[in-house]
């Protein structure tokens, strides 16, 4: 009785191992699918998501290279402008150009019989948006006179109305006509001559579409005829020597010409500066040569650092400090006040590099 007993409690113990085995059994399959079916869920999910992101990186970049053709159609469409948005109007050569020269054909049409005033003055009824131009043969031939150093002659050309109509276009804008040697991209390099606003001219070298090495910058000035002699005092004003990046650099020479008739008596002009310059500013000593209405000159010198004159002695009652003194007379001085001694250098210089 008590083995029939015994063997009643194994079968039973038996019977539940083998359930539990089994039910274990099936929670671990089923565990196992839903963990599958969960890993292909995410998977879906990251891909999905990776998807979305590289089609919206796709758009984004369909929409800036949008934006970027508009851009450069914008500027294409501008008057003067590349698509590549550099300052340079190239103007090609013609080979039809007249064999007479733009200053006789003036002095044919005999446009300046009977002119009463006097060159660097505007006619009354100018209206310089109607006169006629023809970039290449006006540049061609400046470039000619430049080249053979005739500086008579490119001023002449530079004061007839069809030059300041052409500078005239430009104005507003670091913009400029070229008209020389350029490089595999049609930026300026080599030599050549400029057209910029303002009646500026720039004949020299040029590298990688800035002038670079040596040449002459010259503007030209231009007055209403009811001006006043004060406001009126410059003819020309140029710099000659070496250039980087768009602007004076290293050594050379400014140099101003004035309207003599409007100068006042007894009143030294400062007209040349000789020296070197860093970034279109006076750097180093400076020579500097005063003119006077009675053709009298006088010399002086001066040290810059950065377009700062250099002091050399204290200031007065007035705030001014001397910074120039004249070589033959160690107790006379030019004075300048704290504030005015910024930016010392080639004033007005139209160059995309200022900007």
């Amino acid at each position: 009785m008590k083995d029939s007993s015994n063997k009643v409690k194994l079968i039973t113990i038996g019977i539940a191992v083998v359930l539990i085995v089994i039910i274990c059994g099936i929670s671990f399959i089923v565990h196992e699918i839903d963990r599958r079916e969960m890993l292909d869920t995410n998977s879906k999910l990251q891909t999905d998501i990776m998807e979305y992101a590289n089609s919206t990186q796709g758009k984004d970049a369909q929409n800036i290279d949008d934006s970027e053709i508009k851009e450069q159609e914008e500027e294409s469409e501008t008057e003067g402008e590349e698509a590549t948005g550099e300052p340079a109007v190239v103007i090609e050569e013609d080979e039809d150009i007249p064999e007479e020269s733009i200053i006789d054909e003036e002095q044919a049409a005999g446009r300046d019989n009977g002119k009463t005033t006097a060159k660097w003055q505007k006619e009354a009824s100018e209206n310089l948006s109607t006169v006629e131009i023809d970039m290449s043969r006006q540049m061609s031939e400046m470039r000619g006179y430049w080249e053979d150093g005739n500086m008579e002659a490119v001023e002449d050309l530079a004061y007839l109305p069809r030059y300041r109509a052409a500078s005239q276009k430009l104005s507003g804008s670091v913009k400029y006509y070229y008209f020389g040697d350029t490089d595999e991209n049609n930026r300026p390099s080599g030599k050549g001559l400029a057209i910029y606003a303002d009646n500026q001219y720039y004949y020299g070298e040029w590298k990688n579409g800035v002038r670079s090495g040596d040449g002459m910058w010259i503007k030209y000035y231009v007055y209403d005829q009811n001006v006043k002699a004060k406001d009126s005092l410059y003819l020309q004003h140029s710099y000659s020597g070496s250039w980087s990046n768009d602007l004076p650099n290293g050594e050379g020479a400014e140099h101003y010409d004035f309207i003599v008739e409007n100068m006042e008596a007894n009143v030294g002009y400062n007209r040349n500066f000789i020296g070197n310059f860093k970034d279109g500013l006076y750097d180093g000593e400076i020579y500097i040569t005063n003119y006077y209405k009675d053709n009298n000159i006088k010399e002086w010198s001066g040290t810059a650092k950065n377009g700062v004159w250099q002091s050399l002695g204290e200031k007065d009652k007035k705030g001014q400090y001397p910074v120039i003194v004249e070589l033959t007379d160690k107790d006379n001085y030019q004075w300048v006040t704290e504030k005015e001694n910024v930016n010392q250098g080639v004033n007005g210089l139209i160059s995309a590099a200022k900007q």
